[in-house]
């Protein structure tokens, strides 16, 4: 009698090398990915910071035609520990000017990521800390 096995499948072998190749492969990967992730928070950051200056900027235009305008928030907290303090919180005609300040998270490459955005738009930031002095005829000053 003739019996033949027809057994198909994977060696051990061949399974480990599979199982290395993803190792390496994640290993390469994931700094990547959370890299790209700060850099993400970054970016959201410097955009919440510049859409604040330009929401202070339009209140000063606004002051300026006789239309008051204040705050409902005059601290903004994003959900990656940033926040952004609006001062004054009422702008009105007569020359009051207002202060955008950024406190970045105390993650160090969020900081220095929000750094060199900042400076890539002539925004003056270090340590992930910067303001905008926005005078009564609106004009914009950056300072950190």
């Amino acid at each position: 009698m003739n019996v033949r096995n027809n057994e198909s499948g994977f060696t051990l072998i061949e399974l480990m090398i599979v199982i290395a190749i993803i190792g390496i492969l994640a290993a390469i990967a994931i700094p990547k990915y959370e890299d790209y992730v700060e850099s993400a928070e970054a970016t959201t950051i410097v955009q919440d910071f510049h859409q604040a200056v330009t929401n202070v900027t339009a209140a000063e235009a606004q002051a300026q035609a006789g239309i008051a305008h204040t705050f409902t928030a005059t601290t903004i907290s994003s959900a990656n520990g940033a926040t952004i303090n609006i001062s004054p919180s009422t702008i009105t005609a007569g020359g009051v000017s207002a202060t955008v300040t950024l406190n970045a998270p105390t993650s160090t490459n969020v900081q220095n990521d929000v750094d060199s955005m900042l400076a890539a738009t002539d925004s003056a930031a270090s340590g992930g800390a910067a303001s905008a002095s926005i005078t009564a005829n609106g004009g914009v000053t950056y300072g950190s």
